[in-house]
């Protein structure tokens, strides 16, 4: 069996990489919207659950657009 490969370009790449490790920090350490520290005012957004949650679930959304983008011509021969 023939082995396909893709090509994406290093700085997409790169720009993945660091999306995706950011949404990793900003779940793990994502608290409680109760949680007395948190200000929800004045925090950012990815400080709470919700927030660390829709940021992952956005660079999931590109990581896998990417992913997809880089596939589907391939699959059109």
């Amino acid at each position: 069996m023939e082995q396909e490969m893709v090509l994406i370009s290093k700085p997409l790449v790169d720009m993945l990489l660091v999306q995706l490790t950011r949404a990793e920090y900003y779940c793990t350490h994502a608290k409680s919207i109760n949680d007395p520290s948190v200000d929800i005012v004045n925090d950012d957004a990815t400080t709470t659950y919700a927030g660390a949650s829709g940021y992952a679930g956005a660079t999931l959304r590109c990581a896998i657009q990417t992913l997809e983008s880089a596939v589907e011509p391939r699959l059109t021969r």
